[in-house]
């Protein structure tokens, strides 16, 4: 069965069409003004341009996905709202994740009780996976590790103001050590969710752990401040060809929605 799955970021898309037994990719840049408009021309050329017809469509996209639709995202504003009935194309089936919660699909294992992937980009997300079933929560928004506060000695801020892309970015930190400090406050949550959660398996994601700095203050945060006995239990893995991992996950989500 043909499919396209789609893994659109704050920045850049990758669009990977499944053409019986090969693969093609297609990045474009999305940005703030990256709407439905523009999403819906992109399907439809490469619908043309491949003959693509009665095929299985998913979508990934950073924020909150709740039943197949985009409640909200802080780098994509002019999709919020997205879903299945906005999308034109010829397609079959249609999914809509979020793109963590997709990823952690492409890594997960049935055998393992407890896996927690960690993507920190221009946002940081968690996703959870219990026995290799995707756990959501009570409304479908669990995870969001990025909006946890953090006092610091200039104040309050989330996770994601202290060691995002973004704000890594914003602030331009540069030097060996500030990225290491970045790091270390992303090695703090996951040291919370360590003690909470009690995993077997931490994955990590982004283009944020590409930082041997930041990876670094990462880990050995989370070696100073999580329990022994959970993290003793846990196996910390960088994910391989993090730059496809969504799109993995997304071709297994169309399986399981009967595509």
């Amino acid at each position: 069965m043909q499919t396209i799955t789609v893994d659109i970021g704050g920045t850049t898309a990758l669009f990977e069409m499944h053409l019986d037994g090969r693969v093609e990719q297609y990045k474009i840049a999305t940005g703030d003004g990256f709407n439905i408009d523009s999403l819906n021309q992109h399907l439809t050329e490469l619908e043309s341009d491949y003959g693509f017809s009665e095929y299985g469509l998913a979508i990934a996209l950073p924020g909150l996905v709740q039943n197949n639709r985009l409640l909200s995202s802080r780098s994509l504003p002019r999709l919020n709202g997205l879903s299945q009935v906005d999308i034109l194309s010829r397609a079959k089936n249609i999914v809509i994740s979020n793109d963590i919660d997709a990823g952690i699909q492409a890594v997960s294992d049935p055998k393992h009780p407890c896996e927690l992937l960690i993507m920190s980009g221009s946002g940081i997300g968690m996703s959870i996976a219990m026995n290799g079933k995707l756990f959501t929560g009570a409304s479908g928004v669990a995870g969001e590790l990025g909006h946890c506060r953090v006092m610091t000695e200039s104040g309050e801020f989330s996770l994601e103001q202290l060691a995002s892309g973004t704000s890594v970015g914003t602030r331009g930190l540069k030097s060996s050590s500030e990225l290491f400090r970045a790091g270390s406050y992303l090695g703090m949550g996951i040291a919370w969710s360590v003690n909470l959660f009690n995993p077997n398996r931490i994955w990590l994601a982004g283009g944020m752990m590409n930082s041997d700095d930041y990876y670094k203050g990462c880990i050995s945060a989370l070696n100073n401040m999580a329990l022994t006995a959970p993290l003793s239990q846990a196996k910390v893995s960088r994910v391989h060809d993090m730059e496809t991992l969504v799109c993995r996950g997304l071709k297994k989500l169309l399986a399981q929605s009967g595509d």
